[in-house]
């Protein structure tokens, strides 16, 4: 059987489907009745005195002990006139199905095809209208009736020329034309916005258009013009800092407009309360290309930030704050995993007000599951979640005097740090499984080798799981007047948070 399509007839038409085959086995059934076509015309004026058909054909009976196949659905008949639409009889009708002739054994005839679709404007009359949908075919075999499809009112029996398979009828007592094309009078060329989220005013036909906003090539909303013709539109999303060009169009019963004189505008930087600008964040777990389980951690950076809306797959923004160090990261929850396959993130900052910062690059990645797309689930290593690991500093790596330690270990985990040997300090890991741990000034570690171990410190107090030690060189002297032993430029700080990130990560996989 068919299933129905649901669509604007200003928007597309279809041709009406064919019937589907009867049931076979010897080559005795018969085929299904042909979909019924489309007629398309726009003219200046329509005098008709004939019939305009576009019917589904009848399907066939069965020569042999088969089914039958099934009517063909009706098309499509779409008359537009700029003046006199005069017709006599439009049609769009499903076709009969097909019988079943032999009394041996019941067969199934064939269901009857649905009506089409008829779309009529221009200043007129049309005297016999016929979109109603086919019968079923009927069986030969002694108290069969019919067992083929037929449209029907739920729990009202056989409605032979209604029910939810009739075809529909859109009549329009107006004169086909385009639309006036509309003016837009706000922003003005040249406009330097105050608003990253800038109102489009202008002028439309007061005949009920829709007005269509495009910003860029993109369209970012639509409105509908008041009485006087006059239309407002804020778009729902911030739009980018710098310029931008806009044009808009109307359109009525699916005809367009032509498109307004373009405008060019610019949107102002966004701002925090104090006068700082709102900078690109930056994303930095995952990576282009990366692999995640179906609940990945999306984190990273962002520059004079208050929140971060994380956009996944062009959804709504998931918005997480950002933390004194400039952080973020928002954990897709349990209740909501993602899909196996490739998907595609973007971030941007928010100022106290919730206007959006400029966006960071797309970067996509995929999911994968073990067992679901053919994968082992062995990738992410024999890593145990529960032993912390330091990723700041990696093994032999040359540091500054007040190197800031870090590393991951199950979220809310008191970690117990060991330099050379000796306790260190206590600290615990934060909801993301980070700890950390900046050497102050006034301890700043000596030049020459060193080494580092992470220690599980449990409820109780005593010593847990331990990380593997880490050997590591200062640089000195020690007084240099040097900050974060990650480097204190974004570069560095942006470096050492794509390490921590994969660390999580892999983790995450592991334990999943």
């Amino acid at each position: 059987g068919g299933a129905a399509l649901s669509y604007s007839i200003f928007d597309r038409f279809t041709f009406g489907g064919g019937g589907g085959a009867g049931e076979g086995n010897d080559d005795g059934g018969s085929s299904g009745g042909r979909g019924g076509g489309a007629v398309l015309i726009r003219a200046n004026a329509f005098q008709c005195t004939g019939v305009i058909r576009a019917a589904g054909l009848a399907a066939a009976p069965s020569p042999g002990s088969d089914g039958a196949g099934g009517g063909g659905a009706g098309g499509a008949v779409l008359l537009r006139s700029t003046d006199v639409l005069d017709c006599r009889e439009v049609e769009a009708p499903g076709g009969r199905g097909g019988d079943v002739a032999t009394s041996d054994h019941v067969l199934g005839p064939g269901g009857g095809g649905a009506g089409g679709r008829v779309l009529l404007q221009g200043q007129g009359l049309v005297f016999k209208l016929n979109v109603s949908a086919g019968s079923a075919g009927l069986s030969a075999f002694p108290g069969a009736d019919s067992h083929g499809a037929t449209p029907s009112v739920p729990d009202a029996g056989p409605v032979l020329d209604g029910g939810p398979s009739t075809g529909t009828l859109q009549v329009l007592n107006v004169p086909y034309q385009l639309p006036g094309t509309p003016v837009l009078t706000a922003p003005a060329a040249g406009e330097m916005a105050t608003t990253t989220r800038p109102r489009f005013e202008g002028t439309a036909d007061t005949n009920g258009p829709v007005v269509h906003i495009v910003v860029d090539g993109r369209e970012v909303g639509a409105t509908v013009p008041a009485s006087d013709g006059r239309f407002v539109m804020t778009p729902v999303a911030s739009l980018q800092p710098g310029g931008h060009e806009v044009v808009v169009w109307a359109e009525t019963f699916g005809v367009a407009s032509t498109a307004s004189t373009l405008v060019r505008f610019t949107s102002p930087q966004v701002v925090l309360a104090d006068g700082g600008v709102v900078g690109m964040a930056v994303l930095v777990v995952p990576r282009n290309g990366d692999t995640t389980g179906p609940t990945p951690l999306f984190a990273g950076t962002a520059t004079n930030g208050i929140t971060v809306g994380v956009v996944i797959d062009d959804g709504p923004d998931k918005i997480v704050p950002v933390d004194l160090l400039g952080r973020f990261g928002f954990q897709v929850p349990d209740s909501e995993p993602l899909s196996v396959g490739v998907h595609k993130v973007t971030v941007h900052a928010h100022n106290e007000t919730g206007d959006d910062g400029p966006y960071s690059d797309v970067v996509g990645f995929e999911v994968v599951v073990a067992g679901a797309d053919g994968g082992t689930g062995t990738d992410a290593g024999p890593a145990d979640p529960a032993v912390p690991m330091m990723v700041v500093p990696a093994q032999d790596a040359t540091v500054e005097p007040t190197v800031t330690f870090v590393g991951v270990a199950l979220p809310d985990t008191a970690i117990r740090l060991e330099l050379d040997g000796v306790a260190l300090v206590t600290v615990t890991a934060d909801a993301q499984g980070v700890f950390r741990h900046e050497v102050a000034r006034a301890a700043a570690l000596g030049t020459g080798a060193h080494r580092v171990v992470a220690q599980v410190v449990t409820a109780e107090g005593e010593a847990g799981l331990r990380s593997p030690e880490v050997g590591f060189q200062v640089r000195g002297p020690t007084d240099l007047d040097v900050g974060c032993g990650c480097g204190a430029a974004p570069a560095g700080m942006l470096g050492v948070w794509v390490l921590v990130g994969l660390a999580i990560l892999a983790r995450r996989r592991a334990r999943g």
